[in-house]
Formats: C-alpha cells, sequence, structure tokens
C-alpha cells in the first residue's frame, strides 16, 4: 500500500512540475509580430515620461533645499537637453509613420 502511495506522489509531483514550468519552456511568437517602428514609439513614450518626472523630482528636490542653484541649474539644462532630443526623434518617428501608412494606403488602394 505505501508504494502505490509514493508512486502516486510522484506521477502527481511530475504532473504539477510539468504544469508549472511548461509556460517557461514554451515558445512565445508575440514577439514576432510586434512592429519595430511601434515598438520604438512605445520606448520613445516611456523615455519621454521618465524625462518628464525627472524634471519634476529635480524641481522638487531644489525646491526642499536639498539641491544647491547651482547643481540645479546644470542638472536642470542636461535633463531638458535629453527631454528635447525624445521630443524631436518623436515627432520624426511620427511623421515617418504617417507617411508610411499613406503609402500603405496607396499600396492597398491600387490592388
Amino acid at each position: 500500500m505505501d508504494a502505490y502511495v509514493i508512486l502516486w506522489s510522484v506521477i502527481l509531483g511530475v504532473a504539477v512540475l510539468v504544469y508549472i514550468t511548461y509556460p517557461l519552456f514554451r515558445r512565445t511568437e508575440t514577439f514576432k509580430d510586434l512592429d519595430p517602428a511601434e515598438v520604438r514609439m512605445q520606448t520613445l513614450s516611456l523615455e519621454r515620461e521618465q524625462s518628464y518626472s525627472a524634471l519634476a523630482d529635480l524641481d522638487e528636490d531644489f525646491e526642499t533645499g536639498k539641491l544647491s542653484e547651482a547643481d540645479y541649474k546644470e542638472l536642470r539644462v542636461a535633463l531638458l537637453q535629453e527631454t528635447a532630443r525624445i521630443v524631436s526623434q518623436l515627432e520624426a518617428d511620427a511623421k515617418t509613420d504617417v507617411e508610411a501608412e499613406i503609402e500603405r494606403f496607396k499600396q492597398q488602394k491600387s490592388k
């Protein structure tokens, strides 16, 4: 009788282990479906939000006296330049995406 309990415990344990680890080992095809341009836009949007947050935190740190005025000005200029770079990339990519969409529409319409 003890042998059957041990055997069923092992079988059940293996089944549970397979069930739990299956998602780790299966191949997901979802990343192949992502549009690289969309991923880039999402990444840039996230970077823009992080940059805005960093600017707000910097302003708060200066207002509460955690930063000297010299450090604040230096960091603020660097963050503003980075934010401007990100925003300009977003705008450039958005224009490119619109033009690409128009071209795809034209191609579909001509078929």
